[in-house]
């Protein structure tokens, strides 16, 4: 009886973490939208350092109240916190714009459909985690389900993007899943509240002068379009959206959180279609449903 009751608690927080990874993806998924925006109309590097500036105003009353944790800190886990900057934040935001001045959303959608495939394979290289055949299934299903929704007819639009902007997006995935393997490495030490704060500052510092450098050669004044988007992708699609992946992607496989990668690419045309009023198709449709059932195979092959 009581391993029955603990096999089901175990079973819950999956399923629990799972929601939580889908949110986060869902949110990443919106940045993408937002991205295409900023990055027609402002310097990469300044568009990223607006954005973590924003994010680490935001985390603030966070980072005094985990003050303690930050400075207990071991040089490991700092080592690993820089890399998730690094990874994640940095070079995930400014390949994924720099992708998308050359290259369509649809095309860029299409790419990050493999953000499943490319995290399952680095758990396994990294962190030896060889998925079993449901989870295969899983892969399967999400991947199929994410190239299918990321296909948006652009009405002979942004169609004929340069081979580079697609593999700075490509390069943009790789990166994003590196970030959740890092992150999987110290996830048992250090919390989620802790890591998004100290992983925003390392981004920060970083990206500070190239930022520079780049107002100073191409000098743009934001919009109140492009200010607000900054503060949405700041506050929202940053802080909220890493709390909750940095939160949940140590408790489950490697395979469970390649497969909820999905949400992203589904996220931006659900989005799309809400927002801008941009039809959904019947393969949109039928590719969503695959990512739900990829979801959940992924899901259920962890419940022991």
């Amino acid at each position: 009886m009581v391993k029955q009751g603990e096999f089901s608690m175990s079973h819950r927080r999956n399923w629990t973490a799972t929601a939580q990874l889908i949110a986060a993806m869902s949110l990443a998924g919106s940045s993408v939208v937002v991205g295409k925006g900023l990055a027609d109309s402002l310097p990469v590097y300044v568009t990223t350092f607006a954005t973590l500036l924003v994010a680490q105003v935001v985390m603030l009353p966070y980072a005094w109240q985990k003050r303690e944790e930050i400075r207990a800190l071991e040089r490991r886990e700092w080592v690993y916190l820089f890399l998730q900057g690094m990874c994640g934040i940095v070079l995930f935001r400014v390949l994924m714009l720099s992708g998308l001045r050359t290259i369509g959303a649809a095309q860029a959608g299409i790419i990050t459909g493999t953000s499943p495939a490319i995290l399952t394979l680095l758990a396994w290289l990294l962190l030896g985690e060889r998925p079993s055949a449901l989870s295969g299934v899983g892969v399967a299903f999400a991947m199929g389900g994410a190239v299918g929704i990321a296909l948006v007819d652009t009405g002979g639009k942004e169609t004929g993007g340069m081979p580079w902007g697609s593999l700075l997006v490509f390069g943009a995935v790789i990166s994003e899943g590196l970030f959740s393997i890092w992150r999987k490495r110290i996830s048992a030490t250090v919390s989620a509240t802790a890591n998004t704060v100290v992983l925003v500052f390392c981004a920060l510092v970083t990206v500070f002068p190239l930022a520079l450098l780049d107002a100073l050669h191409h000098p743009a004044l934001p919009t109140t379009a492009n200010v607000v988007a900054i503060l949405y992708y700041g506050a929202v699609a940053t802080v909220v959206a890493y709390i909750l992946w940095t939160g949940a992607v140590g408790s489950v496989s490697g395979v469970t959180a390649g497969i909820t990668t999905a949400a992203m690419p589904a996220s931006a045309v659900v989005l799309s279609a809400l927002v801008l009023n941009e039809p959904l198709t019947l393969l949109q449709l039928s590719g969503c449903l695959l990512v739900v059932l990829g979801i959940i195979a992924g899901s259920w092959s962890s419940r022991g």
